[in-house]
C-alpha cells in the first residue's frame, strides 16, 4: 500500500509543471537573474548568497507543493485514497515524495550557485546541500499540511501563501543564522543541524495534529 501511495504522489508531481525538470529550470532562471543583476557588478558575500539560496528554496517548495495539491484536488485522489488508508498516512506519503524531489533539485541548485557565485565554493557542497534539504523538509511538511487544510476552505488558491509565509519566517531567521554559525565553527557543528531538525519534526508533527483534528471534525 505504501508503494502504491508513493507511486501516486510521484505521478501527481510529474503532472504538475513537468515535475523535477521544470523546478530545475525555474531555479536556474532565478539564479541567472540574481547573477546578471548583482554578481556581475559586485561580488556578493557568502551570507547574501545563502539568503538567495533560501529564497529560491522557498519559491521551489511553494510551487511544487501547490501544484501537487492542485492535481490532487482536481483528480479527487485524496478523497478516493481515504477509503483505503488513514489521512496521516496520506499526508506523510505526499510529504516524503515531494521532499525527495526537492532533495534532487537542491543538489542541482547548490551546484548552479557554485558555478555562478564566487563566494559559493564546491568545497562546501555537502554542507550547503544538507541545510537546503533540512529547510526544504520543513517547508514541505508545512505546505502540505496547510494545503490539505485549505481543501476545506473556499479560499483554496490564496490560503496557502497567507498561512505559509508567517510560519516560514521563524525558519528563515533561525535557519540562516544556524547555517552561518555552522560554517564558523570547526568540524561538524551539531547544534545548527539539530535546530533545523527540530523545525522539521515540529512542522511534521503540527501537520499530523492538524490532519487528525480535521478527521475528528468529520
Amino acid at each position: 500500500m505504501l508503494l502504491t501511495l508513493l507511486k501516486k504522489e510521484f505521478y501527481l508531481i510529474g503532472r504538475s509543471l513537468g515535475g523535477i525538470l521544470s523546478l530545475f529550470t525555474l531555479s536556474v532562471s532565478v539564479v541567472f537573474i540574481f547573477y546578471t543583476s548583482i554578481e556581475v557588478n559586485e561580488m556578493l558575500s557568502e551570507r547574501s548568497v545563502r539568503g538567495i539560496k533560501w529564497a529560491i528554496i522557498f519559491i521551489l517548495n511553494f510551487v511544487i507543493v501547490s501544484q501537487s495539491l492542485w492535481e490532487e484536488r482536481e483528480s479527487m485522489g485524496w478523497e478516493a485514497s481515504l477509503s483505503f488508508v488513514s489521512p496521516i498516512s496520506l499526508y506523510l506519503a505526499k510529504s516524503f515524495a515531494i521532499w525527495f524531489c526537492t532533495i534532487l533539485v537542491n543538489g542541482a541548485l547548490v551546484l548552479v550557485l557554485s558555478v555562478f557565485f564566487q563566494n559559493m565554493s564546491m568545497d562546501r557542497y555537502f554542507g550547503e546541500w544538507l541545510f537546503a534539504n533540512l529547510g526544504s523538509g520543513s517547508l514541505v511538511f508545512l505546505g502540505v499540511s496547510l494545503g490539505l487544510i485549505a481543501f476545506e476552505s473556499r479560499l483554496k488558491e490564496i490560503i496557502i501563501p497567507l498561512l505559509q509565509l508567517p510560519f516560514s519566517i521563524p525558519l528563515f531567521l533561525f535557519g540562516l543564522e544556524a547555517e552561518h554559525r555552522y560554517w564558523l565553527e570547526p568540524g561538524f557543528y551539531l547544534p545548527s543541524v539539530g535546530l533545523l531538525l527540530f523545525f522539521m519534526i515540529f512542522y511534521a508533527t503540527l501537520g499530523s495534529v492538524m490532519i487528525e483534528i480535521l478527521r475528528n471534525e468529520h
